[in-house]
């Protein structure tokens, strides 16, 4: 991560400097200041994707849950706990603690805690709340909703994220913030073996992210066809998205081919196409 943050910097460094030349080649430059912001945007789109996977798959799954402690299918360093109302013995928040070192769980590694706090009766609508919340490096703060849009508890949803902020310590001990004012995803179910928890289950989601660089490059990631999320591959198996950076230019992402049972496929990490040149980006 402090490589891809060095290479940022690095980057802006090189466009402001080149921004009036007419004497090298433009295109390792742009090359360089395109292609580091793409792999931050994809780290952050994929920690949100998992965090939506995972409140999908222990929370959303387990609303008519009547213990307190949810251990099917959760990771031993995940402590899942469920409150209720004292009057009404309805749900009044599910817990996913992680505690204060990484826990892996669904693809991600995550610390400290999610909080889904129910909206309606109908438990059709959440509040996510994030408290000292961190991913990949990330200290995260966000507004979170939940909104479950099928008969079926922990089927077809949408996730709706704003005012979000991903903040990462940089080589120089400051904070490095990367403001993220929206991020929607809609997810479908596809694929729900008979007899089975929601570890076989395969989604496929419509995604776009918009936020900015520390320096205010504006930019913005938009699935271009659905994407594909695999359970069993705890990743982004499938799809392509458009990154962009607004007055600079656009490339490709390619997720694979959506296929779970292929290894090619179930590997991830990403490919970026810009300027006629690829990068792998580990998810």
């Amino acid at each position: 991560m402090n490589k891809i943050l060095a290479g940022l910097f690095l980057s802006l460094v090189l466009i402001s400097g080149n921004s009036c030349s007419t004497g090298s080649d433009p295109e390792p430059v742009v090359f360089d200041v395109f292609t580091v912001p793409a792999q931050i945007a994809v780290q952050i789109h994929n920690i949100v994707n998992d965090l939506a996977m995972e409140v999908n798959g222990i929370a959303m799954h387990n609303l008519n849950f009547e213990a307190d402690k949810i251990i099917t299918d959760v990771n031993d360093c995940v402590n899942a706990m469920v409150y209720r109302d004292a009057s009404t013995s309805g749900l009044d928040s599910i817990v996913l603690d992680y505690g204060p070192e990484s826990c892996a769980s669904n693809g991600a590694s995550f610390q400290g805690k999610i909080v889904v706090d129910p909206k309606n009766e109908a438990l059709s609508k959440f509040d996510i709340r994030l408290r000292d919340f961190s991913s990949s490096n990330y200290d995260i703060t966000a507004t979170i909703e939940f909104e479950i849009t099928s008969v079926v508890k922990g089927s077809d949803f949408i996730l709706d994220v704003k005012n979000a902020n991903f903040s990462i310590l940089g080589s120089d001990e400051t904070r490095i913030d990367f403001p993220i004012s929206s991020i929607i995803n809609e997810y479908s179910l596809v694929k729900n073996d008979i007899d089975t928890t929601y570890i076989d289950e395969v989604f496929e989601f419509t995604s776009s992210l918009s936020g900015s660089t520390p320096d205010g490059m504006l930019f913005n990631l938009v699935s271009v066809d659905v994407l594909t999320y695999a359970y069993s591959c705890k990743s982004i198996i499938g799809g392509d998205a458009d990154f962009s950076i607004v007055d600079l230019g656009d490339g490709i992402i390619d997720y694979g081919k959506g296929d779970p049972a292929e290894k090619s496929d179930c590997n991830t990490s990403a490919i970026l196409s810009v300027l006629g040149k690829n990068i792998t980006i580990t998810l």
